[in-house]
């Protein structure tokens, strides 16, 4: 054999292990690149269901939001109306005139006082509204 012909061998060997090392490369990557792929997928899939989960959470929560300040609201005006009605029965003259007493109970014995405006709108104002939400069914 020739010292060409052993070059050219070597040189042929060379490439061919050369090829072999580059496919064992391509080889490599393009799986390296198919597990990646697929472990974003899983996590885009995990990151859109978290996402999905949380919004509609927010989306419950600033319902409730709003049903709790239509609620709350909606008891203010209750309380606004049946206030008005009571100052308007308590501004009649027959009222005004009658002078309402509570008896007070205790150890000591029974005794009157007479209830002031504001009293009667303090302590009557919650029964007159509950027995007012009774009537209406509300």
């Amino acid at each position: 054999m020739s010292l060409e012909k052993i070059l050219e061998k070597i040189n042929q060997e060379a490439q061919q292990e050369v090829e072999a090392i580059l496919e064992e490369a391509r080889k490599k990557t393009e799986a390296l690149k198919k597990e990646t792929e697929s472990k974003t997928r899983q996590q885009t899939q995990i990151i859109l269901k978290q996402a999905e989960v949380e919004a509609k959470l927010e989306a419950k929560r600033v319902l409730t939001q709003a049903q709790l300040q239509k609620r709350m609201e909606l008891l203010r005006t209750k309380r606004e109306l049946i206030d008005r009605i009571l100052k308007a029965a308590l501004n009649k003259e027959e009222l005004k005139k009658a002078r309402l007493k509570k008896e007070i109970v205790s150890r000591n014995g029974i005794r009157e006082e007479t209830l002031s405006y504001d009293h009667i709108l303090t302590e009557l104002g919650q029964e007159v509204e509950n027995d007012i939400l009774e009537w209406l069914k509300i």
